[in-house]
């Protein structure tokens, strides 16, 4: 039988390894009832051991740099990338944020995909280097590296001079009521400039954005065609979306294996 203090060092190994654990499969997982994970999860979040979140619990967020975030979560964030990848037509331009699950979607992208590819990121460029048939148009501007990617004054006139059939951009935060936030002024600014130039938006969601506060917001749901979220998506919130938002596309995953 497991001593209390043992089983709650298993859940921190456990939110560290994985990025993200639910109540109910480490109730499975450590042969315990639920009630006393969410009594363990509360403890540890006082503690400052991990973020509870609708659920289950994260980790906690730390100041890691672009490529830290790139190799963490991946195969949730490939999943996401999987419904991103839907989205795209053959012929369409397609303007791609930078971030994390966009470099993973860049990775399933085929040659010939689309027309062209148009991104703020360099290693999104360069993931998609090879290409032959698509062109890939990296826009300028300065290089913000723990951010992976360009944006200011300059990066933001060459958007608004776009008009792409696809825009793909990243979020900080998402709230139903609300809309899509960005942690930067700046970003933020890009972002909403994005949606705006462009025929068609997609945007991907992991569950903990849900639960994150972003102060800049950048665009409403309203705005966005497709929205892709992971299997696991909270009951309630696809409820509200669905409910608030009866023309969005919601696109749920299938769910991520390690």
């Amino acid at each position: 039988m497991q001593l209390p203090e043992e089983r709650r060092q298993l859940i921190v190994d456990a939110v560290e390894c994985e990025g993200r654990v639910l109540a109910a499969e480490l109730a499975a997982r450590l042969a315990t009832s639920e009630d006393t994970i969410r009594r363990d999860l509360r403890e540890l979040d006082a503690a400052g051991l991990l973020r509870r979140v609708h659920g289950g619990a994260i980790r906690l967020r730390q100041a890691a740099n672009f490529d830290q975030r790139a190799a963490s979560d991946l195969p949730r964030k490939t999943q996401l990338a999987h419904g991103l990848r839907d989205c795209i037509r053959p012929g369409d331009t397609v303007l791609i944020d930078a971030g994390s699950t966009h470099l993973a979607l860049a990775r399933l992208l085929e040659d010939g995909c689309c027309a062209t590819i148009v991104t703020n990121s360099p290693q999104i460029a360069l993931a998609l280097g090879g290409f032959q048939r698509t062109r890939i148009v990296l826009l300028g501007g300065t290089y913000h590296p723990n951010e992976g990617a360009v944006f200011g004054a300059a990066t933001l006139a060459e958007v608004q001079r776009l008009r792409p059939d696809l825009a793909i951009v990243g979020v900080c935060a998402v709230d139903p009521a609300r809309g899509l936030a960005a942690i930067d002024a700046e970003e933020a600014a890009l972002k909403q400039a994005m949606l705006a130039v462009s025929v068609r938006r997609a945007v991907a969601a992991l569950n903990e954005r849900f639960d994150d506060r972003a102060p800049f917001l950048f665009g409403a749901l309203d705005e966005i065609d497709h929205l892709v979220l992971e299997a696991d998506a909270p009951p309630g919130t696809l409820s509200t979306l669905r409910r608030s938002h009866p023309a969005l596309d919601i696109k749920l995953t299938t769910k991520a294996t390690a």
